[in-house]
């Protein structure tokens, strides 16, 4: 059972708004929030909801109740099902009395911490790689970082603590591998994520060594998940909320680099770009938001659609762009003043406009209507309240009549034939330059030799050279898709199985009769696990 002290905590940080937010288009009306109600069919709004009391109520169906009412009434849950569903969106670990399975997955990745803690003293090299970036030990100490050894040392260390392999494999710390259970982070320095309550929900972790996937995190786990989170939020969180500013860069080392440097409104997504997940998180912190990436091609990319994101979904803000190949961690270190950065931040909207200066010429009468209509798919993708203002300041900006961007102003443009492009090579590049902590796990299963158009930018990607022309070009293109973790796999087997059939056709007939029946076999066995979708 869960306990009721747990649920009480819960409910305490609960905005109703943005649960009910999830299901129901809301628009606020004076102190509350209005819409359709989900419950019943109806054309004029009649459902509203208080958020001062936490409260809703449906003037036509008589609905009502608070947010875990709502969850329970929306996806036809039990009461404890709904707590669950809700304290996982919130990262939230409750509580539970006499079940010993939720008592060891609350307290496996805490130990952990603390093995990783002392392995990182004893190895010198790890410790000498966070004093070259310039981190103090109090800050070391702080974040609580650690260095994750062998996978017999981390299996054999929650063996002698009696801490069960299988419940550290559903928590994300090991993977099931074809000679076994590895664990995810090996000789990489450990950077523990916490959530919500300032317990440990996951790791990530940076090699020391030269793997070719510098950084990589946890996968979703049922007390995780990457895109909901952000890395430091437990530690800057009261910062945040007293100065009404949140500063968001790229990873690790900045946010840990930042704070010690005295900015401690500082947090960075996981891997991955900024998305609409990540915007009830922030939402809820009601703060102005400073998009502060490097000043690579990646960076500017990410930057241009964490603006555009955060100006359709109203947040005030600007961008920061530390120029020069430097990052903040670059200049805390170097004992650089940044603090006279931080406080010009250049509007989204300013930014948006300035790619797409940069992007044309105003001058030349062909690049005019290519500038129209990059700066009309952008102002109609907003809310129409804010519409005619960045019409009127584009009009501005670019000194071209205002009529020009409200005319045929809904329409939208013919994607172009994507032209030679392997769909499925692209679509696994593209996933894993979008979510960089993936790049482990498609350089485990898929080698460069295995694909055919694209090996150029897979060894980019895999090398880490993310801002090379061919490379950018690829992840750019719209008409490619992101996937997700299931069509992933999908992907990656319908790239292998064809692969391993091309392999057997190409057994060298210098081989021995036994030496090509070996190697026929273990294709076909390869073969026919992938055809059963295993990996």
């Amino acid at each position: 059972m869960i306990k009721q002290e747990s649920i009480e905590s819960l409910k305490s940080i609960i905005d109703i708004t943005d649960i009910i937010g999830n299901y129901v288009q809301l628009k606020k009306q004076g102190s509350n929030y209005k819409g359709l109600c989900p419950f019943h069919g109806e054309k004029t709004p009649s459902f509203v909801v208080n958020p001062a009391k936490q409260f809703f109520h449906c003037f036509g169906c008589q609905a009502s109740g608070d947010a875990i009412k709502f969850v329970m009434d929306i996806e036809k849950l039990s009461y404890p099902e709904a707590i669950e569903k809700i304290a996982n969106r919130y990262n939230f670990a409750l509580e539970y009395s006499n079940n010993k399975e939720n008592f060891v997955n609350k307290n496996i990745l805490e130990k952990l911490n603390g093995f990783y803690k002392q392995i990182l003293y004893k190895n010198q090299e790890a410790l000498n790689y966070l004093k070259s970036r310039g981190l103090f030990e109090s800050t070391i100490e702080k974040f609580a970082l650690g260095y994750a050894p062998s996978s017999q040392l981390q299996m054999k260390f929650l063996n002698d603590v009696n801490l069960p392999l299988k419940e550290a494999t559903d928590l994300g710390v090991f993977a099931q591998g074809e000679n076994g259970l590895y664990a995810r982070l090996i000789e990489r320095i450990t950077f523990p994520i916490f959530g919500q309550n300032g317990k440990i929900i996951a790791y990530g972790g940076r090699t020391i060594s030269n793997h070719p996937a510098k950084y990589i995190n946890y996968a979703n786990t049922k007390i995780f998940n990457k895109s909901k989170t952000f890395y430091g939020l437990n530690f800057a969180r009261d910062k945040i909320l007293k100065s009404k500013t949140a500063i968001i860069v790229e990873g690790y080392m900045d946010v840990i680099m930042l704070h010690q440097g005295g900015f401690d409104n500082s947090i960075a997504t996981l891997g991955t770009a900024l998305t609409e997940s990540h915007l009830p998180i922030l939402k809820k912190l009601d703060a102005k938001i400073i998009v502060s990436y490097d000043g690579d091609k990646a960076g500017i990319e990410a930057a241009l659609k964490a603006s555009k994101l955060l100006t359709q979904n109203n947040f005030d803000g600007g961008v920061i762009i530390f120029e020069e190949g430097k990052d903040p961690a670059d200049m805390i270190k170097e004992n650089q003043d940044v603090s006279e950065i931080f406080k010009k931040p250049i509007s989204f909207v300013d930014f948006i406009f300035q790619r797409i200066s940069n992007k044309y010429d105003i001058r030349n009468i062909n690049d005019k209507p290519k500038i129209i209509q990059e700066i009309k798919e952008f102002i109609f993708s907003l809310p129409e309240l804010i519409q005619e203002d960045i019409i009127l300041k584009a009009s501005q900006t670019f000194q071209i009549d205002k009529r020009y961007f409200f005319a045929s102003s809904k329409q939208t443009p013919t994607p172009q034939l994507i032209q030679n492009i392997d769909i499925a090579e692209a679509s696994l590049i593209k996933t894993a330059y979008e979510n960089r902590n993936l790049l482990n796990y498609l350089a485990e299963h898929l080698s460069i030799d295995m694909f055919h158009r694209h090996q150029k930018e897979l060894q980019f990607l895999y090398e880490e050279e993310f801002n090379e022309v061919e490379l950018i070009s690829l992840v750019m293109n719209d008409s490619i898709k992101i996937l997700n973790e299931e069509e992933l796999k999908g992907q990656i087997i319908k790239i292998l199985v064809p692969f391993y059939i091309r392999e057997k056709y190409k057994l060298n007939k210098s081989c021995s009769i036994e030496q090509k029946a070996h190697k026929l076999k273990m294709l076909n066995d390869k073969i026919i696990k992938l055809k059963k979708g295993i990996l």
